[in-house]
Formats: structure tokens, sequence, C-alpha cells
């Protein structure tokens, strides 16, 4: 009797799910305490709440960085299931899995419906990675972007699934956008306009098995994916502009009249250093005729330098030498080098040096003064017994005799940050602290007031604050970071806005301004490919004419 009411129940109890409820996962990093939501309905919206009670056993897990998933802990709440998100949570990917029961249809053979669903945190497409975790996700629905269309992928076990049926929902979508997976298990759409949309996908395994002492013939699978989706309103365009000559990392570029620098860096493999991968070279493209790059002067091997133009000079700042041959044990020495490239002579000239060694810093100019944030000081072993820099720099181009001086402490210690001009004010953004890892905190300094105020962080994952770059142009500031996403800040300086993505991934590059309201992407490396010889070119907007 006992099993014949269990099942009579869960057969009274299909109408609901033949309605269209489907398990979904929301991230909501708005509010003041960020939170993730469990909605059971036709899309990522609240439903009636006391269909939460049938699922309130759902499975949740944290996945991205190190480690194995981190499970979630939900509680019920007025209209969702809730859980807080705090620390490294609100910046990662969330997925679910629930077993909703044996349940039999229009007097079909009895079937187990297993639900799945994801939710990524950010519009940033490069951070929309597959999970590939069978025994948690085996269905998947995998975003992705191709000019204007959207590309949904469903992998079943992470293998691509042909004939899968893909239904959205969402803002501009009168009712519904229906389609099947072709071969490579692929269904394009167009997406009317940005927003929260609700993605779902279906497989069904002719599989018989035994739930709770309850006998099913197959299995019906759905999976969600909960996707926060902003149009590219910029992107990367066709330009005739020569490949890098060699692949650098970590080196200082700017632009100068009708001319690209780059100057030092990391030639060698990622996180091996000895002096005959380091860079002592400046490069030029002759922006007038760039049919390739010209090595034009060398000096001091450097790399994690900052490099500056003001008044139509080339500054370099800092940076590290490695005196260690490949193979020996690592001696890496800060440098407290300050110089002016003479173009007549094609000789670096010596300044007044900084206070003490410094690299993995960043600097920009407002009005005639170059400040100077971040970094630390090695002298020997490496990172291992590195100083950190507590100060920041700031040195007068205009003097006849300049001196480095000191300006208000920021209240953090980072390196590998990216700086830049805006509105008179330094924005500083994300870099790898003494203290937590990498971080997509910014702030900003307001030199007429020697203070400094926390600004929005960046969007994406916390590694997407290390190594990024970051150039205004005129009243607009763009930053890009490891993922490939291109960030624009708002002009209220409260939020950052997703509004393009690279072609080619990369960190430890340099975004440098371009005449015509353009920004150059040079050099850098990619974590999957390695080290990014293609340069970018973007097309921007001052945030008088930025769309909104």
């Amino acid at each position: 009797m006992k099993r014949t009411a269990m099942i009579l129940a869960l057969v009274l109890a299909w109408p609901l799910v033949s309605q269209a409820h489907f398990l979904w996962l929301k991230t909501d990093t708005t509010a003041a305490l960020a939170k993730a939501h469990v909605y059971f309905g036709e899309a990522a919206e609240p439903d009636d709440p006391d269909l939460l009670d049938k699922v309130v056993k759902a499975d949740v897990w944290i996945v991205g960085g190190r480690g194995e998933p981190k499970p979630l802990t939900f509680t019920k709440g007025n209209y969702s299931l809730e859980a807080p998100l705090e620390g490294a949570a609100r910046q990662s990917t969330l997925i679910l899995r629930h077993s909703y029961g044996v349940l039999t249809k229009g007097g079909a053979e009895p079937f187990l419906l297993q639900y799945y669903a994801k939710s990524y945190p950010f519009p940033l497409t490069g951070t929309w990675k597959a999970v590939k975790d069978s025994e948690r996700l085996p269905l998947e629905v995998v975003p992705s972007v191709d000019g204007s269309t959207v590309v949904f992928q469903v992998l079943w076990k992470g293998q691509p699934q042909a004939d899968s049926t893909v239904t959205i929902v969402g803002p501009g979508i009168e009712s519904k956008i229906e389609g099947t997976t072709n071969a490579a298990g692929e269904f394009r759409t167009e997406l009317p306009r940005g927003g929260l949309f609700s993605i779902r996908a279906k497989h069904t395994e002719e599989r018989a098995g035994e739930l709770n002492q309850q006998a099913y013939k197959s299995v019906r699978s759905y999976s969600t994916l909960t996707l926060h989706y902003e149009p590219r309103q910029l992107a990367p365009t066709a330009h005739a502009f020569p490949e890098l000559p060699k692949g650098i990392t970590s080196f200082g570029g700017a632009v100068v009249g009708n001319a690209v620098f780059a100057y030092g860096g990391n030639y060698g493999s990622a996180h091996e250093y000895a002096n005959e991968d380091q860079s002592g070279d400046l490069w030029k493209l002759d922006l007038q005729s760039p049919s390739q790059w010209e090595k034009i002067a060398t000096g001091p091997k450097l790399q994690g330098l900052a490099m500056i133009e003001h008044g139509g000079k080339l500054y370099r700042i800092g940076g590290f030498t490695a005196t260690n041959k490949a193979g020996e044990k690592e001696d890496l020495r800060s440098q407290a080098d300050f110089a002016r490239f003479d173009a007549a002579t094609n000789q670096w000239v010596d300044l007044p040096k900084l206070p003490e060694g410094r690299s993995s810093h960043d600097a920009a100019v407002v009005g005639d003064t170059v400040y100077v944030v971040g970094g630390w000081n090695m002298q020997g072993a490496g990172g291992s017994t590195a100083k950190w820099h507590t100060d920041a720099l700031a040195y007068d181009l205009k003097a006849e005799k300049g001196e480095w001086k000191t300006i208000a402490a920021p209240n953090f210690e980072r390196r590998a940050l990216a700086l830049a001009a805006w509105n008179g004010r330094l924005v500083c953004i994300g870099g790898m602290g003494s203290k937590g890892g990498a971080t997509t905190d910014v702030a900003i300094f307001d030199p007429a007031k020697d203070t400094w105020l926390e600004g929005p962080a960046l969007l994406g994952t916390a590694m997407d604050g290390f190594g990024a770059s970051a150039f205004s142009s005129g009243d607009t500031l763009y930053a890009t970071t490891m993922t490939g996403s291109i960030q624009r800040l708002e002009p209220d300086a409260k939020a950052w806005q997703s509004v393009g993505q690279l072609a080619h991934p990369r960190f430890f590059h340099r975004v440098l301004p371009l005449p015509g309201n353009k920004l150059v992407v040079v050099g850098g490396a990619s974590m999957e490919t390695g080290k990014v010889l293609a340069i970018e070119i973007l097309p921007i907007e001052t945030n008088k004419t930025a769309k909104r």
C-alpha cells in the first residue's frame, strides 16, 4: 500500500511538471548581500513557492578554480531556494543536480525525471566555459558568441548531442525560440537584445533502472542555463598591421606621435626567468607605413616595467632583470631606473632614479605628472623574499630638476595591476595582492585632493584582474582582461559594462591609444595558446556617444 501511494503521489505531481516546470539557478551579485537562487518554474524567475518543497533537496555546487566542486547549502525563501554567496563564490559558476523521481504520464511506461542546471555570474563570453562534469552535470548547455549569433552547444557526458531540442525564453522574445541541435550539437540563433535568458535542453535515454524501489524504463533529463547576455557594442576590426616579430609579455608599451613602441619583456616561457629570455629591445611600428616592426635600439634587459608618453617623448620606469642563466637558481633584481628615449641618438638618457627598485607596477600620466603605483622590490630569490611597495610615487615631467615624491598611500599592496589616467584621476585596476591572491578590486586616486576612493570591481573572475591592461581616450576608459573581455567604465564610475570580446584573449599585454578613436592591443599571452603575436584594433566610443 505504501509503495502504491508513493507512486500515485508522483503520478499526481506530474501535471505540474508537464506545465513546463524546470529547475533554474540564478546568481545575483547586484544586491549588498550576493545570493544564489533556485527557481522551479517555466523560467529563471519566481513561480508558485509551494512547488519548492518538491525540489528542496536539490544538490548545488560551486565549480571553477582549483580543487573539487564545493557544495552550496540552500534554505527556502519566499520565492526561491536561497544561499548567500561570499568571497570567490560570487565569481563562480554554479551547477545543480536533482532526481525528481519516477513518473508515469498518460499511461506510458514509468520514467526517471532528472534535472540539471547551470548559471554563469557574468555576461563575459570568455568566462562561459564548459564544466564537463559527467557525474554532476552530464547534460550541459554551453554558450558562445559568433559575431551577432549566439551558439548553444548541448553536451551529453562531454560529447556533442545532435537532435536535442533547445528552448529559449527571455527579453524581446514573444513566446519562445526553439530548435534542434545539428551534428556538432549546436543550435544557432540571434537574441533580440541584452538581458537574462532562460535556456533548456532535453535528453532521453532508453535505460531501465530502479530508484527508491520504483522501476523505470527510461530516463528523461532536462538541463537549464541561466545566461546574462549583452550584445557586443564593439569588436576588433580588420587591419593591415603586422604581427609582432616575437611574442612578449610583461613589457612596456606606448604610442608616441605616429608610432607604437614596445620595450623589454619576456620572450621565454611563463614562470621561468633567465637573462637570455629577457628583452632589452625597443621595437617600433610606424603607423604611417605599418609594414613591419623595426628594432631601433637596445637597452637593459627588463620585464615587469612601465612605459609612458609625455610631450612627444618616451619614458620607461623600473622593471626587473634576471641575472641568472637558464638552469641556474633564479636571481631576480628589481631596478630603480627611470629613463627617457632620445630619438635623435637612439639612446636612453638616465633620469633621477626611483627611491628603490620596483617591478610589476604600472604608471600613468595626469597633466604633466607621471604616477607610479603598485609593484614590489625583488633583490635575489624572487617573489618569496620581495618587499611589497606600500607607497605610490609622482614625478613632475615639466620640472627642470625633477624628483620623485610620495603621494597619499593606497590601502592595498598589489602587483601585476593596470593603471590608467581618466578624467584627471588615476584608476588602479586589479592585480595580485600580497594577501588573498588575484583581485578585480579597483581604486581611484584624485590628485587634486590627494585621496584614494574605492571604485567598482572589474567584471569577471579574480584572474580577470591579473595582468589586465587599460587606457582612456577622451572621457572613456576601457580595460581588457585575460578572458578577452572588453569592459568600459561607466561615466559615473559606479560600474563596468561588458562591451565586447577580443579575438585573442590575453594578459600581461598592453592596450594603447591610436589616432581616430581607436585602441591597439599588443602582445601578451593566453593560458590556452601561449604568446599572442596578433595585433588587434578596437574602434571606441566616447561616453557621450556610447550606446546605453
